[in-house]
């Protein structure tokens, strides 16, 4: 950009020349241009017969500032040009006056000389900044300049915005005030947000930069080919709303090359011409007569019934791969309809749903499935010509509005003969593109407060600056050496090129240019917290200097930190000012308000009563909360409720009315109300299918029972039960063939994403399970294995083969008056007749050595033994067993036996858990240390220990006497 070629390289940079003669090559082959040649055709249009009607004018160069050659070059040719020429520089910018001074020969006239010693801080500081040879003596800066600090950028712009307001309401008008930025990027969201909360009319000198959900839709897809066609990129690119109104089932079919015309960059073409091009006008309409409008895949942007597509996508458990995309479907298409068929002759409501969500996936799948193939036949790696065809196509047909993907995809035609590239390096360049848009400036800046670098303010003034961002690292920038073109060769070369040294003058002079363009007041401010690193921030010797140079005397960092923090008492904790008249919305209102009441001894009853009348939403949720906090129980801890209707409702889940499973009354014990979440809503954490790194405890334990199960079935068929020393090799050759389709099944379903942690993880499971094979072989206890996973209650895992034949529908009725349903592990039979019920654990062995159900946290030994008590009325059951059958629990078991202090455990959980849900009372009553691991802890918050220790606890004596329970 400063006009150096590649013959002048040769000798100074050999390894940088070829770069830079390819550089030129491309640009003459492309007739393209870059800066400093149009620089050089403008001096040459100068020079030229037929020059502009400007040219030869009395000029004026208001804060034009000279970087390098080229630019020289044109202005030195337009000066000459001119009959006379009158430049200002700032103070600061030694360069560019040494330009118009020395090689120019420019006449300097210093007018801070004339002007005399300045009386006021503000002066002082514009006059003596970075100005080491002069002290200027001490004074007290008053409120002219303001330096303050907040925890974090966001909250750092809310002090800004603060400051503005109180400005404003003093009668500065917003167009006499700046915000002006060193570093654009970090600030500029953070100011948008803090001048949208607080009504604040802003200019964003250089445009605003918006979110553009088109280009973020279609980034989406192709993160979705990249990732082996994700299922959750795809969703998330549904759930953009950017799909396109497809009316005849597949998406749209892309228009052809030459029909995709897309608007002229908003850079290039007038402003009238931008505003006068619809949407509906660049790419051609799509009929909206094909289908009947009920047969629409797509409304409006998004599949239809959307609150159901994602759910279609977890059932499926669609991770990725277009086989598996069809197979996974196809696969709970085919399921859908045996449950429809299944509902023939029962209730109409239950076969209308099915055949809804089965409609809902013929649709998504119609949609989904072109689009799929689509992007999995992308090329591998191909050049940009290639690559912008396909990827026009793409948009065209999978975006609703896809004008300004075309329009960028557009703007990288020069780079056609570019590659072969791949989709990641496609994807590099393109995010930065399409995730944002920019918005042009408005027309008229007047009446509204200007934000924009410190450069974009040359030649302008205002009454109040704010210039943020004063933090070390910041403000000045970290200075690096360029690697690629060493200063050394830099300075050698000339032409005005960047070193070091021209770098720290930069910083130097954006702080000048700032403090010049202030005439009345100046604040600085600095985040004293980098809330993305968790580390306190310092403040830049920027702002020592500035101190300096207003008040005469130069402060250490600890004193100007105090300074800061004390004109803006900000709290990372609570994020409102002290003084409610200060708030900038009224948010901050209340919130400053409620600070003030904390501290009285009253509490100041009844003074913020007016937020009850401010919204309802906000009045219930002060309610539900004060009544969580109170001493008494109430109805916003849980369930707990006297009425009839309630009890009424909550007969219908009493333990003798439906099935619970061991596992939903075992969360009674650790909680009433995760029991209540959990056994009577039927709520649960939203499974979502992803490709897996590791398998989780969950994930290991269904693999091992499964593989389990597989092999006691072999076994029977081949009549090698008992496992004795003698059939024991061909016992675990089984055992190896059953691992193999097992964990083929299950490498299908999870999708593992590093193969050789998933191999590190069945290899793991093999070992465990050939230990655990072994150990049976050298059982003496008698007990043969009879019945493999007998299930109760548990109607369609019967009917899907994956119970014992002995299994029931119904749930079991017991003595103590709990219906149970669940799957028996194992029942063993013993030559004498006893049964014994065997559960195997695949995780630690964390139990209280003679427990009977372990404070209501181990259930299954007692109540499974309890129901094949039941299913198996002419046997006797002896005992229940958990069984820890791989190294985590060192093989270890506990024994329960079937007695009558175990009988009296279970009516004891019967008789407890069965008063609490008739009464109802099911409150937020954690266990020591259950809320860390609760599912449910997003619903009722991290403080229910403390809570619930508040409240009456002799309401909880039945619980506590549960939990008492060895």
């Amino acid at each position: 950009m400063a006009g150096v070629r590649s013959g002048e390289l040769n000798a100074a940079a050999p390894d940088l020349a070829p770069i830079v003669r390819e550089y030129e090559h491309e640009l003459a082959e492309g007739d393209f241009i870059d800066w400093s040649g149009t620089l050089a055709l403008a001096t040459s249009a100068i020079a030229g017969q037929d020059r502009h009607r400007l040219v030869g004018l009395p000029t004026l160069l208001l804060d034009v500032a000279i970087r390098n050659e080229a630019e020289f070059g044109f202005l030195s040719a337009f000066i000459s040009a001119a009959r006379e020429t009158l430049a200002t520089v700032p103070a600061g910018d030694m360069e560019t006056l040494h330009q118009f001074r020395d090689r120019l020969g420019f006449k300097v006239n210093d007018l801070d000389l004339s002007a005399g010693e300045p009386n006021d801080a503000l002066a002082r500081l514009q006059r003596h900044l970075f100005n080491e040879h002069e002290k200027p003596p001490e004074i007290e800066s008053g409120d002219q300049i303001e330096i303050f600090s907040a925890p974090g950028e966001g909250r750092e712009c809310v002090e800004i915005a603060r400051r503005i307001l109180l400005l404003a309401r003093d009668g500065l008008p917003f167009d006499r005030m700046a915000v002006l930025l060193r570093s654009a990027d970090l600030y500029r969201s953070h100011l948008a947000e803090a001048f949208s909360r607080s009504g604040i009319p802003v200019h964003f000198a250089r445009g605003a930069v918006r979110p553009e959900p088109a280009g973020r839709a279609f980034c989406c897809l192709l993160d979705c080919a990249s990732e082996g066609l994700s299922a959750g990129r795809f969703a998330e690119y549904l759930s953009l709303g950017q799909v396109p109104d497809a009316v005849a089932g597949e998406p749209p079919e892309a228009p052809l090359q030459g029909d995709l015309w897309v608007a002229p960059d908003a850079e290039t073409a007038p402003i009238s011409t931008i505003a006068g091009t619809s949407d509906s006008t660049t790419v051609p309409a799509q009929s909206r007569a094909v289908s009947e409008p009920s047969d629409r895949p797509v409304r409006d942007g998004h599949l239809r019934a959307p609150r159901r597509w994602e759910r279609l996508l977890v059932e499926a458990a669609v991770i990725g791969g277009s086989d598996r995309w069809r197979r996974r479907l196809d696969g709970l298409a085919n399921d859908l309809r045996r449950r429809l068929d299944a509902t023939e002759g029962q209730e109409d409501a239950q076969a209308a749903a099915i055949s809804r969500e089965l409609d809902d996936l013929t649709a998504f799948s119609c949609f989904a499935l072109p689009l799929i193939d689509e992007l999995e036949n992308l090329p591998i790696s191909a050049t940009w010509r290639e690559w912008l065809d396909r990827l026009s196509a793409l948009a065209a047909r999978s975006l609703r509005r896809p004008q300004r993907v075309l329009a960028v995809l557009a703007e990288l035609q020069p780079m056609a003969s570019v590659g072969p590239v791949t989709l990641d390096e496609i994807l590099a360049v393109l995010r930065s593109l399409l995730l944002e848009a920019a918005e042009p400036p408005s027309s008229q800046r007047h009446g509204k407060l200007f934000v924009g670098t410190i450069e974009s303010a040359r030649g302008l003034s205002f009454e109040a600056v704010f210039v943020p961002g004063l933090a070390e690292k910041m403000f000045p920038k970290k200075i690096v050496e360029e690697p690629i073109l060493l200063d050394v060769v830099r300075a050698r070369l000339g032409s005005g090129l960047a070193t070091n040294r021209s770098r720290l003058d930069q910083e130097r002079l954006a702080l000048a240019l700032a403090v010049g363009a202030a005439e009345r007041r100046m604040f600085f401010s600095y985040p004293r917290v980098d809330l993305d690193q968790s580390r306190p921030r310092v403040p830049s010797f920027y702002a020592l200097e500035a101190v300096r140079s207003a008040e005469g005397r130069l402060p250490d960092f600890a004193e100007l930190t105090r300074r800061a923090e004390t004109v803006a008492a900000s709290r990372l904790g609570w994020p409102a000012p002290d003084d409610p008249n200060e708030a900038i919305d009224d948010a901050e209102h209340d919130l400053a308000v409620l600070g003030g009441l904390m501290g009285l001894t009253d509490g100041g009853a009844g003074r913020a009563r007016y937020l009850l009348g401010a919204n309802p939403y906000l009045a219930r949720a002060l309610r539900n909360r004060y009544q969580r906090w109170n001493r008494g129980w109430t109805v916003a801890d849980g369930l707990l409720s006297s009425s009839a209707d309630v009890r009424s409702l909550m007969a219908k889940h009493a333990l003798n009315a439906r099935g619970y499973s061991p596992t939903a009354l075992q969360t009674f014990s650790r909680c009433p109300y995760s029991f209540f979440l959990h056994a009577i809503q039927r709520i649960a954490p939203r499974d979502i299918a992803f490709a897996i790194d590791d398998l989780d405890p969950l994930q290991r334990g269904s693999l091992i029972h499964d593989v389990q199960f597989a092999l006691f079935a072999r076994l029977t068929a081949e009549r090698l039960l008992p496992v004795r020393p003698g059939n024991l090799e061909r016992a675990g050759a089984l055992l190896e063939e059953v691992m193999v389709g097992v964990t083929d099944r299950y490498e299908d379903e999870l999708a593992p994403a590093i193969d050789q942690v998933w191999q590190n993880a069945v290899t793991e499971i093999r070992a465990d399970l050939r230990e655990w094979l072994r150990r049976m072989s050298e059982d003496t206890s008698g007990f043969v294995p009879k019945h493999f996973e007998l299930s109760f209650g548990l109607a369609r895992r019967a009917d899907r083969g994956e119970a014992d034949p002995k299994s029931v529908s119904d749930a079991v009725l017991l003595d103590c008056g709990i219906r149970l349903r669940g799957s028996i592990d194992l029942v063993e039979r013993h030559p004498s007749g006893l049964l014994r019920v065997v559960d195997h654990k695949t995780g630690r062995n964390a139990g209280v050595g003679e427990a009977v159900i372990e404070g209501g946290k181990s259930l299954q030994p007692v109540l499974y033994a309890l129901a094949a008590e039941k299913m198996f009325e002419d046997d006797k059951v002896s005992e229940g067993r958990l069984y820890f059958c791989t190294s985590a629990g060192q093989f270890s078991e506990q024994i329960v036996a079937l007695d009558q202090r175990a009988r009296d455990a279970a009516l004891d959980v019967a008789t407890i858990i069965g008063r609490a849900i008739e009464r109802p009372f099911l409150p937020a009553a954690p266990a020591e240390g259950q809320c860390g691991q609760c599912d449910y802890r997003a619903v009722c918050g991290p403080y229910e220990e403390i809570r619930s220790a508040r409240k009456p606890q002799s309401d909880l004596d039945t619980l506590q006497t549960l939990r008492a329970w060895e």
